[in-house]
């Protein structure tokens, strides 16, 4: 399936999502979109916080303009994948820009915080996708 009508079949999926209880989240992984609901306790929201305030302590230093962002959609449409990774590093720029995604290409590192309820989609098919994303650098907490 191309990637223009697999993002069409997440959009259709997020406007679903917005009528069900819940949190919902929409990626598309190596066999298409995905409809994931998302339960994040506040020890989860409290550890990508404190990830994101000393990975933005330390990133003026070494990479300038970047920050540590929660949240938005990371999209690489040659390999036909779209993730949300609890927080990414990028260009603060990005988040200027027009439309839904940040572009992979431009994403320094993509961090998860690993639930015990789902670990083989962190650990397997993330660990798989981010480098093929051209992401080099993906870090997990569990």
């Amino acid at each position: 399936m191309d990637y223009a009508k697999m993002r069409a079949i997440a959009a259709e999926l997020g406007a679903y999502s917005e009528r069900l209880e819940g949190s919902w989240s929409v990626e598309i992984g190596p066999s298409g979109p995905i409809l994931a609901m998302r339960c994040p306790s506040k020890r989860h929201e409290g550890t990508v916080r404190r990830i994101c305030k000393q990975l933005d302590a330390q990133l003026p230093g070494t990479h300038p303009g970047y920050i540590c962002a929660n949240g938005p959609e990371i999209e690489h449409p040659a390999i036909g994948r779209m993730r949300r990774p609890d927080a990414v590093v990028i260009p603060e720029a990005t988040l200027d820009e027009e439309g839904l995604a940040v572009d992979a290409t431009q994403v320094l590192a993509a961090v998860e915080i690993v639930p015990p309820s789902n670990p083989s989609n962190d650990y397997d098919e993330k660990l798989a996708d981010y480098p093929a994303m051209s992401i080099r650098r993906y870090g997990r907490d569990g």
